[in-house]
């Protein structure tokens, strides 16, 4: 039997993510910066903790419960594929897109598993450093068994998988505009909110609270780490799911859409 296009490339991922960690491996000072910048949520932490010292911690939460949120949101943050968005928009406007569209395997997952290394290479500092401040740190504690473990690890799945796909749909606009990357900083903007990575949904306004349920950021960040955190109950959690999951459809759908017409466009104009 014939192969199809779907197992071609499912069998070509494991070499195109295996030569993105050795590459991310070798740019340490890239991986370095990479890390540290994953640790911004601390920063966050620090001033709530100046704020829970001083006025008191907010209602349901504790010295513990921030600890233990923003350590897990260093590692969640991880997870944003958002430098698919600065790729693609270099290379549309250098015309390197036109290289990688005579490869056998599509631009998008050329992308992805670049990306994708890179995110395993952290992942492989930052899962020990969380395991480690989980035993060390007093106050730091995650209420996890086996099966809210398989939940948190698909969680962090869906992820990434949503990030990557919305940043991916985005980053075409650039084959209209030489403003997409703005465009996205615009869309990561609100999602800083939305997703909890500036501060936790729950000490956030309602209506952000409520809006953030049934948007797309919160299954970036806020979901899994509150997930881990053990503070969502089965309907909660399936909810969760279930969001993220329709989101993926549909930053799948408008991808794919944009993909077709913007490659034609793009065809045309290259000549």
């Amino acid at each position: 039997m014939g192969s199809s296009p779907m197992r071609d490339v499912l069998a070509a991922y494991p070499s195109l993510v295996r030569s993105s960690v050795l590459v991310a491996a070798t740019y340490r000072g890239r991986l370095v910066l990479s890390v540290l910048t994953a640790f911004f949520p601390l920063l966050t932490m620090a001033v709530w903790l100046t704020v829970a010292a001083q006025g008191g911690p907010p209602a349901g939460w504790t010295t513990g419960n921030f600890l233990s949120y923003y350590a897990a949101a260093t590692l969640m943050s991880n997870l944003y594929a958002d430098r698919v968005v600065w790729q693609w928009d270099a290379e549309l406007r250098s015309g390197d897109l036109s290289v990688r569209l005579l490869r056998p395997v599509h631009p998008f997952h050329q992308y992805a598993s670049a990306d994708l290394g890179h995110r395993l290479v952290a992942m492989a500092v930052l899962v020990p450093a969380l395991m480690l401040a989980a035993v060390l740190v007093p106050g730091l504690d995650y209420p996890v068994g086996p099966l809210r473990l398989a939940a948190v690890a698909t969680a962090m799945a869906l992820a990434f998988a949503v990030s990557l796909l919305m940043a991916s749909t985005f980053a075409l606009i650039g084959f209209w505009t030489t403003q997409a990357a703005n465009i996205w900083l615009l869309w990561w903007g609100l999602g800083a909110f939305a997703s909890g990575w500036v501060a936790p949904l729950a000490l956030m306004p309602d209506w952000l609270g409520r809006a953030a349920l049934v948007l797309p950021f919160r299954t970036t960040m806020g979901f899994p780490v509150e997930l881990l955190m053990g503070r969502l109950g089965p309907g909660e959690t399936a909810y969760g799911f279930a969001v993220g999951i329709g989101w993926l459809a549909v930053f799948a759908l408008l991808y794919r859409l944009a993909w077709r017409s913007g490659v034609r466009r793009y065809q045309a104009v290259a000549g």
